[in-house]
Protein backbone atom coordinates (compact mmCIF):
# COMPACT_ATOMS: atom_id res chain seq x y z
CA UNK A 1 0.00 0.00 0.00
CA UNK A 2 1.21 3.48 -0.87
CA UNK A 3 -0.21 6.72 0.50
CA UNK A 4 -0.98 10.02 -1.22
CA UNK A 5 -2.30 13.51 -0.54
CA UNK A 6 -5.00 13.40 -3.25
CA UNK A 7 -7.55 10.86 -4.59
CA UNK A 8 -5.84 10.99 -8.00
CA UNK A 9 -2.31 12.00 -8.92
CA UNK A 10 -0.96 14.20 -6.12
CA UNK A 11 2.19 13.74 -4.02
CA UNK A 12 3.11 10.45 -2.42
CA UNK A 13 3.80 10.33 1.35
CA UNK A 14 7.04 8.45 1.95
CA UNK A 15 7.85 9.64 5.48
CA UNK A 16 6.25 6.68 7.31
CA UNK A 17 7.07 4.54 10.35
CA UNK A 18 6.04 0.92 10.74
CA UNK A 19 4.75 -0.55 14.03
CA UNK A 20 8.30 -0.94 15.38
CA UNK A 21 9.25 2.65 14.52
CA UNK A 22 11.36 1.74 11.49
CA UNK A 23 11.17 4.21 8.57
CA UNK A 24 9.35 2.89 5.51
CA UNK A 25 7.83 4.28 2.31
CA UNK A 26 4.96 1.77 2.01
CA UNK A 27 3.00 -0.67 4.14
CA UNK A 28 2.28 -4.33 3.39
CA UNK A 29 -1.04 -5.92 4.35
CA UNK A 30 -1.42 -9.45 5.66
CA UNK A 31 -2.96 -12.26 3.61
CA UNK A 32 -6.44 -11.08 4.60
CA UNK A 33 -5.88 -7.51 3.45
CA UNK A 34 -5.55 -6.09 6.97
CA UNK A 35 -3.14 -3.22 7.51
CA UNK A 36 -0.77 -3.32 10.49
CA UNK A 37 -0.37 -0.28 12.72
CA UNK A 38 1.91 2.44 11.31
CA UNK A 39 2.51 6.19 11.56
CA UNK A 40 2.31 8.88 8.94
CA UNK A 41 4.16 12.17 8.45
CA UNK A 42 4.07 14.96 11.03
CA UNK A 43 0.78 16.87 11.21
CA UNK A 44 -0.89 14.71 8.55
CA UNK A 45 -4.35 13.68 9.79
CA UNK A 46 -5.45 11.71 6.75
CA UNK A 47 -4.12 10.11 3.59
CA UNK A 48 -5.38 8.39 0.44
CA UNK A 49 -4.43 4.70 0.38
CA UNK A 50 -3.55 3.12 -2.96
CA UNK A 51 -3.47 -0.66 -3.36
CA UNK A 52 -2.88 -0.54 -7.10
CA UNK A 53 -6.55 -0.66 -8.05
CA UNK A 54 -8.78 1.77 -9.91
CA UNK A 55 -9.40 4.09 -6.96
CA UNK A 56 -7.88 5.20 -3.69
CA UNK A 57 -9.47 5.01 -0.23
CA UNK A 58 -9.34 7.69 2.44
CA UNK A 59 -7.86 6.83 5.84
CA UNK A 60 -8.18 8.99 8.96
CA UNK A 61 -5.40 9.18 11.51
CA UNK A 62 -5.99 8.36 15.17
CA UNK A 63 -3.84 9.20 18.16
CA UNK A 64 -1.90 6.15 19.37
CA UNK A 65 0.79 5.53 21.93
CA UNK A 66 4.19 4.10 21.15
CA UNK A 67 6.11 4.26 17.90
CA UNK A 68 9.73 5.08 17.15
CA UNK A 69 11.63 8.31 16.61
CA UNK A 70 12.68 10.24 13.55
CA UNK A 71 11.07 10.11 10.14
CA UNK A 72 7.37 10.22 10.85
CA UNK A 73 7.63 10.62 14.63
CA UNK A 74 4.75 12.71 15.96
CA UNK A 75 2.63 12.11 12.88
CA UNK A 76 -0.85 10.60 12.69
CA UNK A 77 -1.34 7.03 13.78
CA UNK A 78 -2.71 4.80 11.00
CA UNK A 79 -3.75 1.41 12.29
CA UNK A 80 -5.09 -1.96 11.31
CA UNK A 81 -8.58 -1.91 9.84
CA UNK A 82 -9.16 -5.39 11.28
CA UNK A 83 -7.79 -7.18 14.36
CA UNK A 84 -7.77 -10.93 13.70
CA UNK A 85 -8.24 -13.16 16.76
CA UNK A 86 -7.65 -16.88 16.23
CA UNK A 87 -9.23 -19.57 18.37
CA UNK A 88 -7.20 -22.38 19.90
CA UNK A 89 -8.72 -24.72 17.32
CA UNK A 90 -8.19 -22.51 14.26
CA UNK A 91 -6.01 -23.85 11.43
CA UNK A 92 -2.27 -23.21 11.76
CA UNK A 93 -2.28 -20.80 8.81
CA UNK A 94 -4.96 -18.65 10.48
CA UNK A 95 -3.17 -18.71 13.82
CA UNK A 96 0.09 -17.66 12.12
CA UNK A 97 -1.61 -14.70 10.45
CA UNK A 98 -3.59 -13.57 13.50
CA UNK A 99 -2.65 -10.58 15.62
CA UNK A 100 -4.11 -12.35 18.67
CA UNK A 101 -4.10 -16.09 19.39
CA UNK A 102 -6.23 -17.78 22.05
CA UNK A 103 -5.23 -20.82 24.11
CA UNK A 104 -8.69 -22.23 24.78
CA UNK A 105 -8.64 -21.04 28.40
CA UNK A 106 -10.06 -17.66 29.49
CA UNK A 107 -10.11 -16.59 25.85
CA UNK A 108 -12.00 -13.42 26.77
CA UNK A 109 -8.70 -11.86 27.91
CA UNK A 110 -7.29 -12.09 24.38
CA UNK A 111 -10.51 -10.89 22.75
CA UNK A 112 -10.70 -8.05 25.27
CA UNK A 113 -7.18 -6.96 24.31
CA UNK A 114 -8.20 -6.81 20.64
CA UNK A 115 -11.27 -4.74 21.52
CA UNK A 116 -9.12 -2.37 23.56
CA UNK A 117 -6.71 -1.98 20.67
CA UNK A 118 -9.54 -1.23 18.25
CA UNK A 119 -11.01 1.38 20.58
CA UNK A 120 -7.59 2.96 21.17
CA UNK A 121 -7.55 3.64 17.46
CA UNK A 122 -10.96 5.32 17.54
CA UNK A 123 -12.86 2.11 16.75
CA UNK A 124 -12.41 -0.88 14.50
CA UNK A 125 -13.21 -4.48 13.62
CA UNK A 126 -12.31 -7.43 15.81
CA UNK A 127 -12.53 -10.47 13.57
CA UNK A 128 -12.84 -13.85 15.28
CA UNK A 129 -11.75 -16.95 13.40
CA UNK A 130 -13.73 -20.13 13.29
CA UNK A 131 -13.62 -22.42 16.32
CA UNK A 132 -14.65 -22.27 19.97
CA UNK A 133 -13.69 -19.45 22.33
CA UNK A 134 -13.97 -20.51 25.98
CA UNK A 135 -14.89 -17.70 28.36
CA UNK A 136 -14.53 -17.55 32.13
CA UNK A 137 -15.86 -13.98 32.23
CA UNK A 138 -17.99 -11.97 29.79
CA UNK A 139 -16.60 -10.12 26.80
CA UNK A 140 -17.28 -6.46 27.60
CA UNK A 141 -17.85 -3.66 25.11
CA UNK A 142 -18.20 -0.24 26.71
CA UNK A 143 -18.90 3.04 25.04
CA UNK A 144 -17.82 6.49 26.17
CA UNK A 145 -21.21 8.04 27.03
CA UNK A 146 -20.25 10.49 24.30
CA UNK A 147 -22.37 10.50 21.15
CA UNK A 148 -19.62 12.25 19.18
CA UNK A 149 -16.87 9.78 20.06
CA UNK A 150 -18.42 6.35 20.67
CA UNK A 151 -15.33 4.24 19.82
CA UNK A 152 -17.48 1.89 17.75
CA UNK A 153 -16.45 -1.77 17.73
CA UNK A 154 -17.49 -4.51 15.32
CA UNK A 155 -17.15 -8.01 16.79
CA UNK A 156 -17.55 -10.54 13.97
CA UNK A 157 -17.22 -14.25 13.49
CA UNK A 158 -17.28 -16.33 10.32
CA UNK A 159 -20.73 -17.90 10.84
CA UNK A 160 -23.26 -18.72 13.53
CA UNK A 161 -22.16 -22.36 13.65
CA UNK A 162 -18.48 -21.77 12.85
CA UNK A 163 -17.52 -19.19 15.50
CA UNK A 164 -18.75 -20.13 18.99
CA UNK A 165 -18.43 -18.18 22.21
CA UNK A 166 -18.77 -20.64 25.08
CA UNK A 167 -19.04 -19.01 28.52
CA UNK A 168 -18.61 -21.15 31.61
CA UNK A 169 -21.77 -22.04 33.54
CA UNK A 170 -23.49 -19.01 35.11
CA UNK A 171 -21.32 -16.62 33.04
CA UNK A 172 -22.78 -14.17 30.51
CA UNK A 173 -21.40 -14.14 26.98
CA UNK A 174 -21.23 -10.46 25.96
CA UNK A 175 -21.97 -7.42 28.14
CA UNK A 176 -22.63 -3.98 26.62
CA UNK A 177 -22.67 -0.77 28.64
CA UNK A 178 -21.90 2.94 28.92
CA UNK A 179 -23.67 3.95 25.70
CA UNK A 180 -21.79 1.36 23.66
CA UNK A 181 -21.99 1.56 19.92
CA UNK A 182 -21.23 -1.86 18.49
CA UNK A 183 -21.98 -4.29 15.71
CA UNK A 184 -22.15 -8.02 16.49
CA UNK A 185 -22.44 -10.44 13.61
CA UNK A 186 -21.85 -13.94 12.31
CA UNK A 187 -21.26 -15.83 15.54
CA UNK A 188 -22.89 -18.18 18.03
CA UNK A 189 -23.12 -18.11 21.83
CA UNK A 190 -23.68 -21.18 24.01
CA UNK A 191 -25.26 -20.34 27.39
CA UNK A 192 -25.65 -22.49 30.50
CA UNK A 193 -26.79 -22.18 34.12
CA UNK A 194 -27.91 -18.65 34.98
CA UNK A 195 -25.72 -17.12 32.28
CA UNK A 196 -27.27 -15.09 29.47
CA UNK A 197 -26.04 -14.69 25.92
CA UNK A 198 -26.04 -10.91 25.43
CA UNK A 199 -26.58 -8.57 28.37
CA UNK A 200 -26.70 -4.78 28.44
CA UNK A 201 -26.40 -2.49 31.47
CA UNK A 202 -27.58 1.10 31.35
CA UNK A 203 -25.59 4.13 32.48
CA UNK A 204 -27.17 7.50 33.26
CA UNK A 205 -25.37 10.67 32.24
CA UNK A 206 -26.55 13.64 34.33
CA UNK A 207 -28.33 16.18 32.19
CA UNK A 208 -28.51 13.74 29.27
CA UNK A 209 -30.25 10.38 29.40
CA UNK A 210 -29.87 6.69 30.20
CA UNK A 211 -28.60 4.09 27.71
CA UNK A 212 -26.72 0.84 27.57
CA UNK A 213 -26.08 0.78 23.81
CA UNK A 214 -27.40 2.66 20.83
CA UNK A 215 -27.02 2.91 17.05
CA UNK A 216 -25.88 -0.72 17.03
CA UNK A 217 -26.65 -3.84 15.02
CA UNK A 218 -26.92 -7.55 15.79
CA UNK A 219 -26.95 -9.77 12.71
CA UNK A 220 -26.68 -13.47 11.90
CA UNK A 221 -26.45 -14.63 15.50
CA UNK A 222 -27.34 -17.94 17.13
CA UNK A 223 -27.77 -18.20 20.89
CA UNK A 224 -28.41 -21.69 22.23
CA UNK A 225 -28.87 -23.36 25.59
CA UNK A 226 -28.68 -26.81 24.00
CA UNK A 227 -32.26 -27.49 25.20
CA UNK A 228 -31.20 -27.98 28.83
CA UNK A 229 -34.38 -27.26 30.79
CA UNK A 230 -32.56 -26.38 34.03
CA UNK A 231 -30.85 -23.31 32.55
CA UNK A 232 -32.37 -20.06 33.83
CA UNK A 233 -30.67 -17.29 31.84
CA UNK A 234 -31.94 -15.20 28.96
CA UNK A 235 -30.69 -15.41 25.41
CA UNK A 236 -30.71 -11.58 25.41
CA UNK A 237 -31.37 -9.46 28.51
CA UNK A 238 -31.27 -5.86 27.30
CA UNK A 239 -31.50 -2.96 29.73
CA UNK A 240 -32.30 0.38 28.02
CA UNK A 241 -31.48 -0.53 24.40
CA UNK A 242 -31.89 2.34 21.96
CA UNK A 243 -32.18 2.84 18.20
CA UNK A 244 -30.66 -0.46 17.09
CA UNK A 245 -31.31 -3.30 14.64
CA UNK A 246 -31.57 -7.06 15.25
CA UNK A 247 -31.63 -9.16 12.08
CA UNK A 248 -31.63 -12.94 11.50
CA UNK A 249 -31.21 -13.99 15.12
CA UNK A 250 -31.82 -17.61 16.17
CA UNK A 251 -32.55 -18.38 19.84
CA UNK A 252 -32.71 -22.12 20.41
CA UNK A 253 -33.27 -24.22 23.51
CA UNK A 254 -33.00 -21.49 26.14
CA UNK A 255 -35.19 -21.15 29.21
CA UNK A 256 -35.99 -17.52 28.42
CA UNK A 257 -35.91 -15.68 25.14
CA UNK A 258 -35.44 -11.92 25.04
CA UNK A 259 -36.17 -9.16 27.55
CA UNK A 260 -36.26 -5.41 26.81
CA UNK A 261 -36.18 -3.45 30.07
CA UNK A 262 -36.81 0.26 30.75
CA UNK A 263 -35.74 1.41 34.22
CA UNK A 264 -35.17 5.15 33.83
CA UNK A 265 -37.65 7.98 34.32
CA UNK A 266 -35.53 10.34 32.18
CA UNK A 267 -35.41 8.15 29.08
CA UNK A 268 -37.91 6.11 27.11
CA UNK A 269 -35.72 3.48 25.51
CA UNK A 270 -36.60 1.38 22.49
CA UNK A 271 -36.92 2.49 18.86
CA UNK A 272 -35.41 -0.87 17.91
CA UNK A 273 -36.13 -3.05 14.89
CA UNK A 274 -36.25 -6.87 15.18
CA UNK A 275 -36.37 -8.74 11.87
CA UNK A 276 -36.56 -12.44 11.01
CA UNK A 277 -36.07 -13.96 14.43
CA UNK A 278 -36.75 -17.44 15.77
CA UNK A 279 -37.13 -18.22 19.47
CA UNK A 280 -37.63 -21.72 20.88
CA UNK A 281 -37.93 -22.18 24.64
CA UNK A 282 -37.37 -25.24 26.79
CA UNK A 283 -38.36 -25.80 30.41
CA UNK A 284 -41.14 -24.30 32.53
CA UNK A 285 -42.34 -20.74 32.99
CA UNK A 286 -40.36 -19.14 30.19
CA UNK A 287 -41.20 -16.01 28.20
CA UNK A 288 -40.21 -15.66 24.54
CA UNK A 289 -40.42 -11.84 24.31
CA UNK A 290 -40.71 -9.76 27.49
CA UNK A 291 -41.13 -5.98 27.20
CA UNK A 292 -40.91 -4.55 30.71
CA UNK A 293 -41.27 -0.90 31.73
CA UNK A 294 -40.53 -0.63 35.44
CA UNK A 295 -39.77 3.10 35.15
CA UNK A 296 -40.25 5.13 32.00
CA UNK A 297 -41.63 3.55 28.87
CA UNK A 298 -40.03 0.91 26.67
CA UNK A 299 -41.67 1.97 23.43
CA UNK A 300 -41.74 2.00 19.65
CA UNK A 301 -40.11 -1.35 18.97
CA UNK A 302 -40.92 -3.10 15.72
CA UNK A 303 -40.95 -6.90 15.38
CA UNK A 304 -41.23 -8.28 11.85
CA UNK A 305 -41.47 -12.00 10.99
CA UNK A 306 -40.68 -13.24 14.49
CA UNK A 307 -41.55 -16.87 15.28
CA UNK A 308 -41.58 -18.34 18.77
CA UNK A 309 -42.42 -21.74 20.23
CA UNK A 310 -42.35 -23.47 23.62
CA UNK A 311 -41.38 -26.98 24.71
CA UNK A 312 -42.57 -26.79 28.30
CA UNK A 313 -45.41 -25.78 30.59
CA UNK A 314 -46.38 -22.36 31.94
CA UNK A 315 -44.77 -20.45 29.08
CA UNK A 316 -45.88 -17.12 27.58
CA UNK A 317 -45.26 -15.96 24.04
CA UNK A 318 -45.32 -12.16 24.43
CA UNK A 319 -45.44 -10.37 27.80
CA UNK A 320 -45.76 -6.59 28.07
CA UNK A 321 -45.82 -5.31 31.65
CA UNK A 322 -44.20 -3.12 34.31
CA UNK A 323 -45.46 -0.32 36.53
CA UNK A 324 -45.07 2.25 33.75
CA UNK A 325 -46.61 0.09 31.02
CA UNK A 326 -45.28 -0.68 27.53
CA UNK A 327 -46.59 1.29 24.57
CA UNK A 328 -46.43 1.21 20.79
CA UNK A 329 -44.87 -2.20 20.22
CA UNK A 330 -45.57 -3.47 16.70
CA UNK A 331 -45.61 -7.17 15.86
CA UNK A 332 -46.00 -8.08 12.16
CA UNK A 333 -46.32 -11.58 10.72
CA UNK A 334 -45.74 -13.25 14.09
CA UNK A 335 -46.11 -16.99 14.77
CA UNK A 336 -46.62 -18.26 18.34
CA UNK A 337 -46.91 -21.98 19.04
CA UNK A 338 -47.45 -24.22 22.09
CA UNK A 339 -47.58 -21.51 24.77
CA UNK A 340 -49.98 -21.67 27.70
CA UNK A 341 -50.66 -17.97 27.08
CA UNK A 342 -49.97 -16.46 23.68
CA UNK A 343 -50.06 -12.72 24.53
CA UNK A 344 -50.33 -11.22 28.01
CA UNK A 345 -50.45 -7.43 28.51
CA UNK A 346 -51.04 -6.68 32.22
CA UNK A 347 -50.14 -3.03 31.60
CA UNK A 348 -49.71 -1.59 28.13
CA UNK A 349 -51.38 0.57 25.51
CA UNK A 350 -51.47 1.19 21.79
CA UNK A 351 -49.68 -2.04 20.90
CA UNK A 352 -50.38 -3.88 17.63
CA UNK A 353 -50.28 -7.65 17.19
CA UNK A 354 -50.59 -8.83 13.58
CA UNK A 355 -50.32 -12.61 13.79
CA UNK A 356 -49.98 -15.31 11.15
CA UNK A 357 -50.45 -18.65 12.90
CA UNK A 358 -50.91 -19.13 16.65
CA UNK A 359 -51.83 -22.08 18.83
CA UNK A 360 -51.68 -22.82 22.54
CA UNK A 361 -50.19 -25.89 24.18
CA UNK A 362 -51.99 -29.04 23.11
CA UNK A 363 -54.18 -30.55 25.78
CA UNK A 364 -53.92 -27.64 28.24
CA UNK A 365 -57.39 -26.82 29.61
CA UNK A 366 -56.38 -23.35 30.85
CA UNK A 367 -55.04 -22.09 27.53
CA UNK A 368 -55.48 -18.37 26.84
CA UNK A 369 -54.79 -16.49 23.65
CA UNK A 370 -55.10 -12.73 24.29
CA UNK A 371 -55.06 -11.41 27.87
CA UNK A 372 -55.25 -7.70 28.76
CA UNK A 373 -55.17 -6.12 32.22
CA UNK A 374 -57.33 -3.46 33.83
CA UNK A 375 -55.47 -0.51 32.30
CA UNK A 376 -54.34 -2.13 29.06
CA UNK A 377 -56.18 -0.19 26.41
CA UNK A 378 -56.22 0.73 22.72
CA UNK A 379 -54.37 -2.45 21.80
CA UNK A 380 -55.21 -4.15 18.50
CA UNK A 381 -55.12 -7.88 17.75
CA UNK A 382 -55.37 -9.36 14.26
CA UNK A 383 -54.86 -13.11 13.80
CA UNK A 384 -55.18 -14.88 10.47
CA UNK A 385 -55.24 -18.37 11.98
CA UNK A 386 -55.91 -19.34 15.60
CA UNK A 387 -55.76 -23.12 15.78
CA UNK A 388 -57.52 -25.10 18.52
CA UNK A 389 -56.80 -28.80 18.44
CA UNK A 390 -59.53 -31.40 18.65
CA UNK A 391 -61.22 -31.39 22.07
CA UNK A 392 -59.08 -28.41 23.06
CA UNK A 393 -60.15 -25.59 25.39
CA UNK A 394 -59.23 -21.98 24.61
CA UNK A 395 -60.15 -18.66 26.14
CA UNK A 396 -59.59 -16.51 23.08
CA UNK A 397 -60.06 -13.15 24.82
CA UNK A 398 -59.71 -12.26 28.52
CA UNK A 399 -60.10 -8.49 28.59
CA UNK A 400 -60.09 -6.74 32.00
CA UNK A 401 -59.64 -3.21 30.59
CA UNK A 402 -61.79 -0.73 32.55
CA UNK A 403 -61.17 2.23 30.24
CA UNK A 404 -64.39 2.21 28.21
CA UNK A 405 -63.29 5.25 26.18
CA UNK A 406 -60.26 3.39 24.85
CA UNK A 407 -61.23 -0.26 24.30
CA UNK A 408 -59.04 -2.96 22.87
CA UNK A 409 -59.83 -3.97 19.29
CA UNK A 410 -59.98 -7.55 18.05
CA UNK A 411 -60.48 -7.78 14.30
CA UNK A 412 -59.75 -10.09 11.42
CA UNK A 413 -59.48 -13.23 13.56
CA UNK A 414 -60.09 -16.68 12.08
CA UNK A 415 -60.64 -19.49 14.57
CA UNK A 416 -60.01 -23.04 13.41
CA UNK A 417 -62.24 -24.70 15.99
CA UNK A 418 -61.53 -28.37 15.42
CA UNK A 419 -63.99 -31.08 16.37
CA UNK A 420 -64.83 -31.18 20.07
CA UNK A 421 -63.03 -27.92 20.88
CA UNK A 422 -64.55 -25.12 22.94
CA UNK A 423 -63.71 -21.41 22.55
CA UNK A 424 -64.79 -18.78 25.09
CA UNK A 425 -64.17 -15.11 25.81
CA UNK A 426 -64.81 -12.49 28.51
CA UNK A 427 -64.53 -8.74 28.98
CA UNK A 428 -65.16 -6.32 31.84
CA UNK A 429 -66.11 -3.00 30.28
CA UNK A 430 -66.04 -2.72 26.52
CA UNK A 431 -64.31 -4.33 23.56
CA UNK A 432 -64.56 -3.93 19.80
CA UNK A 433 -65.04 -7.23 17.97
CA UNK A 434 -64.93 -7.21 14.17
CA UNK A 435 -64.59 -9.81 11.46
CA UNK A 436 -64.18 -12.75 13.83
CA UNK A 437 -65.15 -16.01 12.19
CA UNK A 438 -64.84 -19.72 12.77
CA UNK A 439 -64.67 -22.86 10.69
CA UNK A 440 -65.03 -26.54 11.50
CA UNK A 441 -67.39 -28.00 14.07
CA UNK A 442 -66.03 -26.89 17.46
CA UNK A 443 -68.13 -24.84 19.86
CA UNK A 444 -67.66 -21.06 19.97
CA UNK A 445 -69.29 -18.98 22.70
CA UNK A 446 -72.24 -16.93 21.45
CA UNK A 447 -71.45 -13.30 20.74
CA UNK A 448 -67.83 -13.86 19.78
CA UNK A 449 -68.29 -14.42 16.06
CA UNK A 450 -68.82 -11.09 14.32
CA UNK A 451 -68.62 -9.67 10.84
CA UNK A 452 -68.37 -6.05 9.89
CA UNK A 453 -71.52 -4.40 8.61
CA UNK A 454 -72.14 -5.88 5.19
CA UNK A 455 -74.10 -3.85 2.64
CA UNK A 456 -74.86 -7.01 0.71
CA UNK A 457 -77.98 -9.02 1.41
CA UNK A 458 -77.70 -12.07 3.61
CA UNK A 459 -80.25 -14.66 2.41
CA UNK A 460 -82.25 -16.52 5.06
CA UNK A 461 -83.76 -19.97 4.68
CA UNK A 462 -87.56 -20.11 4.61
CA UNK A 463 -88.97 -22.45 7.27
CA UNK A 464 -91.72 -22.53 9.83
CA UNK A 465 -89.29 -20.82 12.18
CA UNK A 466 -86.74 -18.62 10.39
CA UNK A 467 -83.37 -18.19 12.07
CA UNK A 468 -80.95 -15.26 11.79
CA UNK A 469 -77.27 -15.18 12.73
CA UNK A 470 -76.77 -11.47 13.42
CA UNK A 471 -72.99 -11.78 13.13
CA UNK A 472 -73.30 -12.42 9.40
CA UNK A 473 -74.41 -8.91 8.48
CA UNK A 474 -77.09 -6.29 8.87
CA UNK A 475 -79.48 -6.77 5.94
CA UNK A 476 -81.37 -10.07 5.75
CA UNK A 477 -83.74 -11.26 3.04
CA UNK A 478 -86.32 -14.06 2.93
CA UNK A 479 -89.25 -15.10 0.74
CA UNK A 480 -92.22 -16.56 2.69
CA UNK A 481 -94.08 -19.52 1.27
CA UNK A 482 -96.40 -19.63 4.28
CA UNK A 483 -97.11 -17.98 7.60
CA UNK A 484 -93.86 -17.92 9.58
CA UNK A 485 -92.17 -17.01 12.86
CA UNK A 486 -88.92 -15.03 12.92
CA UNK A 487 -86.88 -16.48 15.79
CA UNK A 488 -84.76 -14.37 18.16
CA UNK A 489 -81.52 -13.60 16.24
CA UNK A 490 -78.34 -15.12 17.61
CA UNK A 491 -74.90 -13.51 18.15
CA UNK A 492 -76.06 -9.89 18.38
CA UNK A 493 -73.95 -6.90 19.41
CA UNK A 494 -75.14 -4.07 21.60
CA UNK A 495 -76.42 -1.29 19.35
CA UNK A 496 -76.43 -3.45 16.23
CA UNK A 497 -78.96 -2.35 13.63
CA UNK A 498 -80.56 -4.80 11.22
CA UNK A 499 -83.17 -4.84 8.48
CA UNK A 500 -85.30 -7.83 7.43
CA UNK A 501 -86.61 -7.71 3.86
CA UNK A 502 -89.67 -10.00 3.70
CA UNK A 503 -91.52 -10.95 0.50
CA UNK A 504 -94.84 -12.86 0.40
CA UNK A 505 -94.86 -15.66 -2.19
CA UNK A 506 -98.06 -17.19 -3.61
CA UNK A 507 -100.48 -15.45 -1.22
CA UNK A 508 -100.56 -12.96 1.62
CA UNK A 509 -98.30 -14.10 4.44
CA UNK A 510 -98.13 -13.29 8.13
CA UNK A 511 -94.76 -13.03 9.91
CA UNK A 512 -94.73 -13.27 13.69
CA UNK A 513 -91.73 -11.85 15.57
CA UNK A 514 -90.56 -14.03 18.45
CA UNK A 515 -90.63 -12.29 21.81
CA UNK A 516 -89.06 -13.35 25.09
CA UNK A 517 -85.34 -13.55 25.88
CA UNK A 518 -83.31 -12.07 23.04
CA UNK A 519 -86.45 -11.59 20.94
CA UNK A 520 -88.33 -8.61 19.52
CA UNK A 521 -90.22 -5.88 21.39
CA UNK A 522 -92.50 -3.13 20.07
CA UNK A 523 -92.77 0.47 21.26
CA UNK A 524 -95.73 2.85 21.24
CA UNK A 525 -95.37 3.94 17.58
CA UNK A 526 -95.03 0.49 16.03
CA UNK A 527 -97.08 -2.01 17.99
CA UNK A 528 -97.49 -4.99 15.65
CA UNK A 529 -96.94 -6.37 12.15
CA UNK A 530 -99.70 -6.97 9.63
CA UNK A 531 -99.88 -9.47 6.78
CA UNK A 532 -97.63 -8.92 3.79
CA UNK A 533 -99.66 -8.75 0.56
CA UNK A 534 -99.01 -11.40 -2.06
CA UNK A 535 -96.05 -10.48 -4.25
CA UNK A 536 -95.21 -7.49 -2.08
CA UNK A 537 -92.20 -6.79 0.13
CA UNK A 538 -92.19 -5.33 3.65
CA UNK A 539 -89.16 -4.02 5.58
CA UNK A 540 -88.69 -4.44 9.34
CA UNK A 541 -85.93 -2.53 11.15
CA UNK A 542 -84.70 -3.25 14.69
CA UNK A 543 -81.87 -2.26 17.05
CA UNK A 544 -80.46 -4.68 19.62
CA UNK A 545 -80.15 -3.59 23.28
CA UNK A 546 -77.89 -5.76 25.43
CA UNK A 547 -79.32 -4.13 28.57
CA UNK A 548 -82.84 -5.23 27.61
CA UNK A 549 -81.59 -8.35 25.81
CA UNK A 550 -84.08 -7.55 23.09
CA UNK A 551 -84.39 -6.33 19.50
CA UNK A 552 -86.37 -3.09 19.55
CA UNK A 553 -88.50 -2.63 16.42
CA UNK A 554 -87.87 0.94 15.26
CA UNK A 555 -88.98 0.87 11.60
CA UNK A 556 -91.71 -0.80 9.54
CA UNK A 557 -92.40 -0.05 5.85
CA UNK A 558 -94.89 -1.98 3.69
CA UNK A 559 -96.05 -2.65 0.16
CA UNK A 560 -92.99 -2.45 -2.07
Amino acid sequence: MTFWDAPTDGTRHVDLLDASGTPTTSVTTDEYGSLPRFQGPDNVTGMWADAGGSRRAWMDAHGITGGGSGGGSGGGGFTALCHLVASATAPASVRAAASYVCTGTADQTVIQAAIAAAQSEGGGVVQLSGGTFNLTAPITINGTANEDNPLTVTLAGVGEFATLLKPASNVDGIVLSNWAQCHLRDLGIVVSGSGSGIVSKAVTVPGADTRSFWCSSFRNLRITGHYIATNTGWAMDLDMPFRSVFDNVEIEGTRKGMRLYNNSSIQNAGDCDFRRMFIELVGTGGVAIHVESANGNMNQNNFSMVEAGANGTGCTGILIDGAAGGASQRFWGTNLEQFDTLINVPNGESNTFDLNYVTCRDGYAGAKAFVFGSWSHNNRVHARWVNINSAGQLKLIEDANTNSKSPNIYDGIRIEANSGSNTTYSFVSRVILRDILSQDSGTVQAGLLTLSTNPNLVPLTDAATITTDASRGSHFKVSLAGNRTLAAPTNPLDGQRAIWEVTASGAARTLTLASGTGGFVFGSDITALTATASGKTDFIGAVYSSAANAWRVVAYAKGY
